[in-house]
Order: C-alpha cells, then sequence, then structure tokens
C-alpha cells in the first residue's frame, strides 16, 4: 500500500465524518424549527451543542489533512430557527444569549470563506455557547418543577 493510498484513504474516512456530522448538526437545527419553547428546550439546546462539537472536531481532523470548506455565499445573513433568535420570547440568561447570538454571527462569516480552521473554530464557540445556555435554562426547568412542587404540596 502507497502513501497516497493511505493518505486517499484518510480523506475518504474524513470526509464521511464531515458529512455525518453535518447530518447531525442539520438535525438538531430541525429540531428547533417551530419548536416551543416548552421543557424540552434544554435538550435541544444540548443536542445542538454536541452537533457543534462534532462539527468543530470534524472540520479540524479536515483542516489537518489539507482539506477547505465550501463557501455558503450570503451566509453571513442567516439566522437560526424562530425560538433560537433574538425578540422572541428565549428563556434563560440575557449575557449568555448574547455570547450565542456572537457565536452564530462569528459562524455565519466564518462559513462564507473555505478556511476549515476557522469554521471548526466558529463551531467550538457555538458548541460552548449552546452547552452553556443548555445548563442554565435546565437549571432554571428543575428550580421550577420544584418550586411548582412546594405551591402545590
Amino acid at each position: 500500500m502507497s502513501f497516497k493510498d493511505d493518505l486517499d484513504r484518510q480523506r475518504a474516512q474524513i470526509m464521511r465524518a464531515v458529512r455525518q456530522a453535518g447530518n447531525d448538526w442539520a438535525e438538531a437545527m430541525r429540531a428547533h424549527k417551530l419548536a416551543p419553547p416548552d421543557s424540552g428546550f434544554a435538550a435541544r439546546l444540548g443536542a445542538l451543542a454536541e452537533a457543534a462539537g462534532r462539527e468543530q472536531v470534524a472540520w479540524e481532523h479536515a483542516h489537518a489533512a489539507g482539506l477547505m470548506w465550501r463557501p455558503i455565499p450570503g451566509a453571513e445573513s442567516a439566522e437560526p430557527p424562530y425560538e433560537l433568535r433574538p425578540g422572541t420570547g428565549r428563556r434563560g440568561p440575557t449575557g449568555l444569549w448574547t455570547r450565542f447570538d456572537a457565536s452564530v454571527a462569528a459562524l455565519n462569516r466564518a462559513i462564507t470563506g473555505s478556511d476549515a480552521a476557522q469554521v471548526a473554530d466558529a463551531f467550538g464557540e457555538l458548541s460552548e455557547a449552546a452547552a452553556a445556555l443548555a445548563e442554565a435554562i435546565a437549571q432554571e426547568d428543575e428550580a421550577a418543577r420544584r418550586s411548582a412542587s412546594r405551591t402545590a404540596a
């Protein structure tokens, strides 16, 4: 087996990981579309964080293998699903939402270019921001459940 064959096999494996991460990302985004801000909101944010983390890892590997991101023209003006947009009654700490919004804007800018490392970094920041929000909202939900059960008792 030659070095070229090994490199081709490695690149094919990375591209499969990139496709799977992209599918996971699309599924996590679809879960937010038209979803009410219910008790499943924190779990959806957690799934989004995990999917963004998988995108980060996949694109770090792609960058290391010399692969580039395919630019998405006009992505800088894209918006997340409704329940994740500012001004829609989002639950959770305002500061964490500010960080999330900034990470969405950074990702949108990154995906208009072809730098896979920049895209990976942007997915990583979005993953961290969404994970922090998911944790904070889950804690708020748990506190509300405890309060409701005390009130009902």
